[in-house]
């Protein structure tokens, strides 16, 4: 109940500077309480109080209001608040949250991600510090001391791209922590025995089909879907890593093992409304993984949402493997269910030797 507290006190605080967004604010704080954000205690093994902050959210602290609006600020919006790639409704990389400096209380200091501009006409050069567990546990602080805007801006446009990365790992870790607690050791084992790696799959999760190169792996809620396919293929050449070939090959196996909801439909990609996009990721646990983004959609249906896919090589087996998850929630916002299912895919993990 002390969390909650805060947590109605921090968002009251934020509607008192900003005039705006109380039932929002306040509603969010409610959630966090039954939420992924949510805690038993108030600290941790670090002796540090839990952090809090929803999912996927970053308090910018800056030394005053004109910061926050001018290009510093249009700089930090720009970035972290960019729409999400391959998702049908825009939403954005980060939700942002603004406080002066002044009033960076002590309960401000438990957000979880917290990004501060510091600019001091004393400093030479522009530097950039990053703090875990300053004040409360987890947390990931990025700060910046520059001699000038225009410095600042400089080295924040340098860097935007690892701010990025580093705080959408931080966010997947937190996540999988949460999940830790409620492995399904059944899913996982199956997962195992036929593909020699584990995926740390959470409960409410269940296998829906599986053959030696296939496994269909579903989560039902009232009002969403969670999905998992994993695809493994014998490993010939590296044409087999280009997006085209990855994008065929997940419609191959939709096409025979995913059906729609009505006679004749099954699941597919679209190629159209937002283009498949993809990405060379070298921080994936395999350290090497093609990412792709996109929609997929139920042809010859109405059905459809965002995907995300990690392709890799098992050297252990030789084989190809794609890790193809997606969500469907209509009419709702998808970011966070999606990177959840993001942060399940980053849990794979090679067993030793392939060893099953």
């Amino acid at each position: 109940m002390k969390l909650l507290f805060a947590l109605f006190i921090r968002n009251h605080k934020i509607f008192k500077m900003t005039k705006s967004g109380v039932f929002s604010l306040l509603m969010s704080a409610l959630l966090i309480s039954f939420g992924l954000s949510s805690c038993s205690s108030e600290q941790n093994n670090s002796g540090k109080p839990r952090s809090i902050g929803s999912t996927a959210e970053i308090l910018v602290v800056t030394q005053n209001e004109v910061q926050w609006e001018n290009q510093i600020g249009q700089s930090i919006k720009k970035s972290f608040a960019a729409n999400m790639y391959g998702l049908p409704q825009a939403e954005p990389i980060f939700k942002l949250l603004h406080i002066k400096v002044d009033n960076l209380s002590d309960v401000f200091k438990s957000e979880r991600n917290i990004f501060i501009v510091n600019i001091n006409p004393k400093a030479k050069e522009a530097k950039i510090v990053v703090e875990r567990d300053k004040w409360a546990s987890p947390q990931l602080i990025f700060k910046i001391t520059a001699p000038t805007p225009t410095a600042f801006i400089k080295a924040f446009k340098a860097k935007k791209d690892y701010f990025i990365k580093k705080y959408l790992a931080f966010e997947r870790q937190r996540i999988l922590k949460v999940f830790k607690s409620s492995l399904d050791d059944k899913v996982m084992r199956k997962i195992k025995n036929n593909f020699s790696f584990t995926l740390n799959v959470p409960s409410g999760f269940y296998v829906a089909k599986t053959t030696p190169t296939f496994m269909w792996i579903r989560h039902e809620a009232n009002l969403y879907s969670q999905g998992i396919m994993i695809i493994s293929v014998p490993y010939k050449d590296t044409t087999q890593f280009s997006r085209d070939r990855i994008l065929m090959q997940i419609q191959n196996f939709q096409l025979h093992f995913i059906p729609g909801p009505s006679s004749g439909s099954y699941m597919s990609l679209d190629r159209k409304f937002v283009i498949p996009k993809e990405a060379l990721v070298t921080d994936f646990p395999t350290h090497y993984a093609v990412e792709i983004r996109g929609l997929w959609r139920v042809k010859n249906d109405f059905m459809g949402g965002p995907f995300i896919s990690y392709t890799f090589l098992n050297e252990n087996t030789n084989q190809m493997i794609t890790l193809f998850g997606y969500i469907y929630y209509p009419n709702h916002r998808k970011r966070n269910l999606l990177l959840q299912v993001e942060s399940i895919l980053y849990s794979v993990k090679f067993n030793k030797a392939g060893k099953k």
